[in-house]
């Protein structure tokens, strides 16, 4: 067995050569790139759990003036969601979400926040569809499934509500005959 000899470009054609520097070169600019980009997406994740909307948009605003490929990312578009929300556009922060689900359907976060709008704006069938939608692309999805439980709890009161303020006596309808009867004796000749 041969000992192992050391990377050499002189083995490379200079084609390859070139290949391989122009892929480093791209790699070193994506790992300079990428703390920045993470500082920035902290730094509005930040914003966004202090509910400082027009700095946060601000944020996203000057990433997307940039061009930079990241803010068009799944992680961009759902906080810029959030700012929008928060900023009371919630129409555009539905069309967001609604566009991401479009090109990320296996996201459960945009399911779940579009749920969360869509309740609160009083579309509770369209937010029982969504919610839904965020437990199928992940079932053990905590917050959707407690989002989901609430509005089903939300609408029980609904039902139990109304029922309620309905008069007693002209509002009762009758009960239907059952379908089967009950007997409490026995035909011993049938049973032969």
């Amino acid at each position: 067995m041969k000992p192992f000899a050391p990377f050499s470009f002189n083995r490379l054609s200079p084609l390859a050569c070139k290949w391989l520097l122009l892929r480093l070169l791209f790699a070193g600019l994506g790992l300079a790139c990428a703390p920045a980009w993470a500082d920035t997406a902290s730094e509005i994740e930040a914003l966004i759990q202090n509910k400082q909307w027009v700095p946060a948009q601000r944020l996203i605003q000057a990433e997307l003036d940039r061009k930079s490929s990241s803010a068009q990312s799944p992680q961009w578009r759902l906080m810029s969601s959030q700012v929008l929300a928060g900023l009371g556009k919630a129409d555009e922060a539905i069309g967001t979400l609604q566009s991401l689900i479009q090109d990320f359907p296996e996201l459960p976060e945009s399911y779940n926040n579009l749920g969360v709008l869509l309740a609160a704006q009083g579309q509770y069938g369209a937010a029982v569809e969504a919610l839904l939608g965020a437990v199928q692309a992940r079932p053990n999805y905590k917050v959707a499934l407690k989002n989901l439980g609430d509005l089903y709890t939300a609408l029980a009161q609904q039902a139990y509500e109304k029922a309620n303020a309905l008069s007693d006596a002209k509002s009762i309808l009758p009960l239907p005959k059952p379908a089967a009867e009950v007997t409490t004796t026995t035909n011993t000749r049938t049973l032969r």
